[in-house]
């Protein structure tokens, strides 16, 4: 677990030089930058813990900024939610670090690795690790597949595997503001019970 966390810690410094270097240091440089704004649909396909209840939907949003360091590659940090159903509504929250490979004009791979910092049936904190690869077509709509990490009710580790669409842009910030909504409602009625 240690070992996870100080090599996010370490891409996460990395990301930061890179993007505020000096022209005179030979790094690259931030051409111009963009906001992340994506929102996932998904269905677990898989889950390692045969006690645990099983997830039937899960809701994520991205969001945050990206920077163009060259005409390939795109760095940028996000806050991460998603709001599952697992015999009732709950949430996660987390930070991811994205990287964005351009394959052409139309295609690009992304790959987000992160920390779940807070799930809702788990209190206590920290939760677990999430990492997601994905391609979309002109940063509207993909494909993604989502490995969380997580703690379970009973202290055991949980791998779940998600398969599911991603939607960018303008349609992505629709649907996450959507996302937030029903993720919050989520958030005050587990609360409350």
């Amino acid at each position: 677990m240690n070992s996870v966390s100080s090599l996010l810690c370490v891409v996460t410094l990395l990301i930061v030089s890179t993007v505020f270097a000096e022209p005179d240091t030979g790094c690259y440089l931030v051409e111009t930058s963009y906001p992340i704004t994506d929102f996932y649909f998904s269905l677990p396909v898989s889950q390692s813990n045969d006690d645990a209840i099983i997830r039937d939907l899960d809701l994520a949003s991205s969001l945050g900024w990206m920077f163009v360091l060259d005409d390939r590659i795109d760095l940028g940090p996000s806050l991460f939610f998603s709001s599952y159903k697992n015999g009732g509504w709950h949430s996660q929250i987390g930070a991811r670090a994205n990287l964005r490979y351009n394959l052409n004009d139309s295609f690009n791979l992304n790959l987000s690795p992160g920390l779940i910092f807070g799930d809702s049936p788990t209190p206590g904190g920290f939760a677990g690790y999430t990492a997601e690869l994905s391609v979309d077509w002109k940063r509207w709509a993909g494909l993604s597949i989502r490995l969380d990490n997580v703690e379970t009710f009973q202290s055991d580790r949980d791998q779940i595997v998600h398969v599911g669409l991603q939607f960018g842009s303008y349609a992505g910030m629709g649907l996450s503001a959507l996302g937030a909504i029903s993720g919050g409602i989520a958030y005050l009625s587990d609360r409350i019970d």
